[in-house]
């Protein structure tokens, strides 16, 4: 049996599914949606057998939702032989209905589908203010340009506590621990390098140990520090007091840049400075222990369901690592660690988030 073809009256069958309807079950009564399309697909199988092949049911279990849909329609819609089925009036017009209702559904699937699919849509992504400004705009342009349907909002801000109540989707942080209740991708290390500028360098010598510190000028985010620093097997101590305190490291560069004296910073502050010749590190074999902020994490929320523009930028700031973080440098006894900065250039899993011990603004 084939189905009948369109014909312009498929508002008939409206009222009269309405008023069979409401006669059997009261004018508030609705159809589920399943009803419809397990119709239209019983129709254009041909068959009860067809039918329960398709649908992976017995033919039985096929024979007794028709009688169902009957019952609650208050109208025959199916005659039926041994042999063959054929449509009623009603069943004609209901059939219409059902198989637009059915396209409906396909199609509103598909674009489910795609939309699951397809990277598009506004992403919400939070950083540091010194990396975004140095670093990031130009990765960012390239996964712009990649992803062409991505809004992209950028929020350069140290801290921030709350993911769902300032949407961020994405939040860049410089930390040993990143926060509780998160799942941290972990996309670089970050070195922290001793530097002075050339000239208080050669006014004032260069430190050879990191005991040569306290009797230099030291420039630093507290008033007292107190530095561990290792070379190999080797661990070193030393005190320093702050002639300039400041805890912003961009001001605390410029001020090294401008000859005041020596300072710890982390490595992408002070990449381009070093890089111009404007500061040069100093104690190179040493590295500090323990590193506070001493890796860069992409911080999203739990969830189970992460959407696709999301994951795109997760996967693309993770390919943007792979070879090395971007603010590497070429400077004094980084070849005696690049075994050590090697390794640590591939990014490890996701991880759930322990506390916020140590995280860097």
């Amino acid at each position: 049996m084939h189905p009948p073809a369109p014909h312009a009256r498929l508002h008939r069958c409206n009222s009269l599914v309405r008023s069979a309807h409401q006669s059997a079950a009261g004018p508030e009564a609705l159809l589920d949606v399943n009803s419809f399309m397990f119709f239209a697909a019983v129709v254009d199988a041909g068959s009860f057998v067809n039918a329960a092949r398709r649908l992976g049911i017995d033919r039985s279990n096929v024979s007794r939702r028709i009688r169902n849909l009957e019952r609650e329609v208050g109208a025959q819609l199916l005659r039926r032989t041994t042999r063959r089925m054929e449509l009623t009036e009603t069943g004609a017009l209901f059939y219409e209905r059902c198989a637009v209702i059915d396209a409906e559904v396909q199609n509103a699937q598909k674009a489910l589908l795609n939309l699951r699919s397809s990277v598009r849509g506004p992403l919400s992504l939070s950083c540091p203010p010194m990396l975004g400004r140095e670093f990031l705009a130009p990765l960012l342009a390239a996964f712009c340009s990649r992803y062409p349907e991505v809004n992209l909002r950028v929020t350069l801000k140290t801290n921030v506590n709350d993911l769902i109540g300032e949407g961020i989707d994405v939040a860049l942080r410089l930390s040993d621990q990143p926060g509780p209740n998160t799942v941290a991708r972990q996309l670089a290390r970050v070195d922290w390098v001793v530097c002075a500028s050339p000239r208080y360098l050669r006014e004032r010598g260069t430190p050879a140990v990191p005991e040569d510190l306290a009797g230099h000028v030291w420039l630093g985010q507290r008033g007292r520090m107190a530095l561990e620093m290792v070379r190999g097997s080797e661990h070193r101590r030393v005190s320093v007091v702050s002639r300039l305190e400041c805890p912003d490291f961009t001001f605390l560069r410029e001020a090294l840049v401008a000859g005041l004296g020596v300072g710890l910073m982390p490595a992408y502050i002070a990449a381009d400075a070093i890089r111009r010749g404007r500061l040069r590190a100093v104690l190179g074999d040493f590295r500090l222990s323990p590193s506070p902020g001493d890796r860069l994490y992409a911080i999203t929320l739990a969830t189970r369901y992460t959407p696709p523009q999301v994951r795109a930028l997760l996967d693309f700031l993770t390919g943007s690592f792979e070879t090395g973080a971007v603010w590497e440098l070429d400077r004094p006894g980084a070849a005696t660690r690049s075994g050590r900065a090697r390794s640590a250039r591939t990014p490890p899993p996701a991880r759930r988030a322990g506390d916020r011990r140590g995280s860097l603004p």
